[in-house]
């Protein structure tokens, strides 16, 4: 069987299931109303490791629980009604059969059931896991759901560096409605249009821009060789906002400034000279679309001030961060930043020199 399309060598199967849009944003096929997004992964373990420096103290427990809400979210909706009452009783050992397949499609890591006993265990090794605590909260999320009731996770890396996971059903009552879910901004319809794959049909962008390892569950940016995953923006938003109630309310600033460095010195390693004007910052907030991220459509310039609109953004501190990070880079001057909800679905992002 070809798992690769011939052509751009994307993942049959990953174009099979998402739809990019004209919207700035990919969506499942499946389900248009969940969204994914393709996130530097060396970006969310630096902001990671940055907020447990600020807090002081490990914050892995934190990440844990709220991935697991996101991702019992996320099966709840997938196995909702008649199908999924006859898979909870009848072909649950399928469900997570599918999931650690979907686990490496998506850059997540490769992922193998050890053992497994209905309403009792889940046991499982995971080889380049794009984050342990991460990925362990995903796969209880899915065990809450899919069993119904609340698991007690526990995981170790050995010295090859596999995350050994293992779930066992607790006496506590797993908790009911969907949890962990953000409300979502309307999505705003875009023009975007893709070039796409003759054979396969994904957006040839996409091949161009990123390599994929399904043997291994990984997934590479071409020109960094950082990697990145595809996971959904609920996921993410209730993961940040998850460190938010726990941790203060000046985690989105920290958030954007810990992207704002990282694009920055991506930028200045390439060395070369960029386009600062409006066109230039239009061609530099195009490359969100491939990553779902959002859709930029206006950029002005007026003296040392930037104003730039993002339609559809996915998370509104990184996407401001990602675009300080180009201002820092292209003028060698620290970057003021604000930014505007996108509760009417756009966000606008200003950046000017920051008050010495």
């Amino acid at each position: 069987m070809i798992r690769y399309c011939s052509r751009c060598g994307v993942p049959k199967i990953l174009t099979a299931e998402h739809r990019w849009d004209s919207s700035g944003t990919i969506t499942l096929a499946r389900d248009p109303s969940h969204r994914m997004v393709i996130v530097d992964n060396v970006a969310l373990t630096n902001i990671l490791d940055s907020l447990e420096v600020r807090a002081g103290a490990p914050i892995e427990a934190i990440v844990t629980d709220a991935k697991r809400k996101s991702g019992r979210h996320f099966m709840d909706a997938l196995l909702s009604g008649v199908k999924g009452v006859a898979v909870r009783n009848l072909a649950s050992a399928s469900v997570y059969r599918r999931l650690v397949n979907q686990a490496s499609i998506l850059g997540l890591g490769h992922a193998e059931v050890t053992a497994y006993r209905r309403h009792r265990f889940l046991e499982g090794v995971i080889t380049d896991a794009y984050s342990g605590p991460a990925i362990a909260g995903d796969i209880c999320g899915a065990f809450d759901s899919v069993e119904g009731r609340a698991g007690d996770v526990h995981y170790e890396v050995d010295a090859a560096g596999c995350l050994h996971l293992a779930i066992e059903a607790s006496g506590r009552a797993r908790p009911a409605g969907p949890d962990g879910a953000a409300a979502s901004a309307p999505v705003l319809q875009g023009r975007n249009i893709f070039e796409l794959c003759p054979v396969c049909k994904a957006p040839v962008e996409l091949g161009a821009r990123f390599s994929f390892d399904m043997d291994h569950g990984t997934i590479h940016e071409s020109k960094t060789g950082h990697r990145v995953v595809l996971i959904g923006v609920i996921s993410l938003k209730g993961l940040f906002g998850e460190l938010e109630a726990e941790l203060g309310p000046d985690i989105p600033e920290a958030v954007m400034t810990v992207e704002k460095d990282r694009v920055r010195e991506v930028i200045r390693g390439k060395g070369k000279d960029l386009d600062t004007g409006p066109e230039g910052w239009l061609h530099f907030i195009r490359t969100l679309r491939i990553r779902g991220m959002g859709n930029g459509t206006d950029a002005s310039v007026s003296g040392d001030n930037v104003k730039v609109r993002v339609e559809n953004p996915y998370f509104e501190p990184l996407v401001a961060g990602f675009l300080a990070g180009f201002f820092e880079a292209t003028t060698g001057r620290e970057a003021g930043v604000a930014w505007t909800r996108s509760d009417a679905g756009h966000t606008d992002v200003t950046i000017e020199p920051a008050l010495q």
